[in-house]
């Protein structure tokens, strides 16, 4: 799934709700199913008002900070993310996939353990940012305060780990929605205040605060609960057999994104990694889209792993979905993506337009592996994807080097971090195939990639020339909508129909209810 942050490098066996703080009862399959498919309505109404305001937020703070702005903030947030790794061990996802019931014991175990880890992390943070910051030669000294304040954010996070832990097992996503737009509201709101007071990247540090200390806030007060003091390590050790090999993989991870600020930000220079991280993010932004099925499946999935029919279904409707929504966002970069650059971001970021194509190329398959993350979660396998994990880390760092060395620039590293991606996502289907070898992936992405490219072409040359304002660029949008959906139905009619029936059937059985 998707960071919180949105600026940042962006998800056993059938069991009960988790008792704590309130006593909630265990909650039978149709509550279960219920809550999940009113998850996805109120996650998908979520994440529609989400993209109002991150879209908003990401063009007036485009417009009003620079690239290399843009650069110092995302090294400073990378050199914080490696201390964050140290902040977790996998605890929330532990207690998310457990199959019983989890006591206040362990809740507030798990509690005082991560506010423990977190603040050995921001004492470490502070004491060592002067020598963390010196690996980027051209990064301002200010950034050790930038450092140090992240740093803080860390704890606030650690703070609301119960609380959301608990709506995650009892599927009240209608209360992680509000929780998730505070963070988006509070996090956009904030940076662009601070940055039209000219703060310049401190005003993305300042919406990282307040973004912490209003999603503990909101969770506190829609999921109240309160910690006993109880720290026990006996209780740790099981929960810890499943958290720190999860907890592995967002290492293994972090090592596979720290190419990009690592080696991108010291040999290209903040400018150059500004580019290309911004291309990056605005080219996955719209993968946000799976997170709305890929967070419902995760606990969904936990309880559905004995009844593989279930299971199947569950996760191929999980592919098409994101798949059509998914291509379709690639339809538009590839077909429109000068005047949405243009138009919407300004000129001074045109020079990143080759890298946002490479990296809306390689989206096609990247929504792949973060569904099938959750499917193995789920199915208590964390370690598959750690050691797939692995190895495109190791092609990832190879691809990279080799593509700077043959010729050094953003263009050249985007091509080889596109590697691993394809690479990468190639690797988890074949897996998933052994594992699960009933599961249709491909039959679930094909009809949205021919459609998808097929709308790119024709936005291309169709709708581009003619889309060079604000409205034009509307109408060619709306036009790329009505072509894409037409060779979905061209394509595949089925298809289509069971993705609108599915919608619809989910809409009149929540009205219903």
């Amino acid at each position: 799934p998707v960071s919180e942050d949105p600026l940042s490098d962006g998800r056993e066996g059938p069991g009960g709700a988790v008792s704590g703080g309130g006593g909630v009862p265990a909650l039978d399959p149709a509550t279960l199913r219920r809550r999940a498919k009113l998850g996805v309505l109120l996650l998908a109404a979520r994440t529609v008002a989400q993209q109002f305001i991150m879209w908003g937020g990401l063009i007036y703070l485009a417009r009003a900070l620079d690239p290399g702005e843009f650069g110092i903030f995302w090294i400073v947030q990378f050199a914080m993310s490696f201390f964050s790794l140290f902040g977790d061990a996998g605890f929330g996802a532990a207690l998310i996939q457990k199959r019983d019931e989890a006591t206040d014991e362990e809740l507030s175990s798990v509690f005082w353990a991560q506010l423990l880890l977190g603040s050995a992390v921001v004492l470490v943070v502070y004491v060592t940012a002067p020598w963390v910051v010196t690996f980027w030669p051209d990064l301002p000294q200010s950034s050790v305060w930038m450092l140090r304040a992240l740093s803080l954010g860390l704890l606030l996070t650690s703070a609301r780990v119960i609380p959301a832990i608990l709506m995650e097992r009892e599927l009240l996503f209608g209360r992680l929605s509000v929780i998730d737009l505070v963070l988006t509201a509070s996090f956009y709101g904030s940076a662009v205040v601070f940055a039209h007071r000219g703060y310049g990247p401190y005003a993305l540090v300042a919406g990282v605060l307040v973004q912490g200390a209003a999603g503990l806030l909101a969770a506190l007060l829609l999921r109240p609960w309160r910690p006993v003091l109880r720290l026990s390590l006996q209780i740790l050790r099981p929960i810890l057999r499943f958290g720190v090999p999860f907890q592995a993989k967002h290492m293994i991870g972090f090592v596979n994104a720290a190419v990009m600020p690592l080696y991108a930000g010291s040999a290209l220079g903040r400018y150059s990694f500004g580019l290309v991280s911004w291309s990056r993010n605005t080219a996955f932004f719209p993968l946000m889209a799976i997170e709305i099925l890929a967070r419902v499946n995760f606990p969904l999935l936990s309880r559905q792993q004995h009844d593989r029919t279930a299971f199947v279904q569950t996760l191929e409707r999980t592919i098409q979905v994101c798949a059509t929504l998914t291509l379709f966002a690639v339809a538009l970069f590839l077909g429109l993506g000068p005047s949405v650059v243009r138009v919407l971001f300004g000129d001074k970021w045109m020079p990143a337009l080759p890298m946002l194509y490479a990296f809306a190329v390689v989206s096609m398959v990247a929504f792949i592996s973060p569904i099938m993350n959750g499917a193995l979660d789920a199915l208590g396998k964390p370690q598959v994807m750690m050691r797939l994990g692995i190895g495109w880390t190791i092609l990832n760092w190879v691809a990279c080097t080799v593509a700077m060395h043959i010729r050094s620039g953003a263009l050249s590293f985007t091509i080889g971090y596109c590697v691993h991606i394809l690479a990468g996502n190639l690797a988890v289907v074949f897996v998933i195939k052994q594992l699960i070898p009933d599961t249709r992936i491909w039959p679930k992405i094909r009809t949205a990639m021919l459609a998808g490219l097929g709308a790119a072409t024709l936005s291309r040359w169709g709708f581009l020339p003619w889309a060079g304002g604000p409205l034009t660029l509307a109408a060619a949008v709306v036009a790329t909508i009505a072509t894409f959906v037409t060779l979905l139905a061209l394509v595949d009619r089925s298809a289509l129909r069971e993705l609108l029936a599915m919608l619809r059937n989910r809409l009149r059985r929540e009205m219903i209810r």
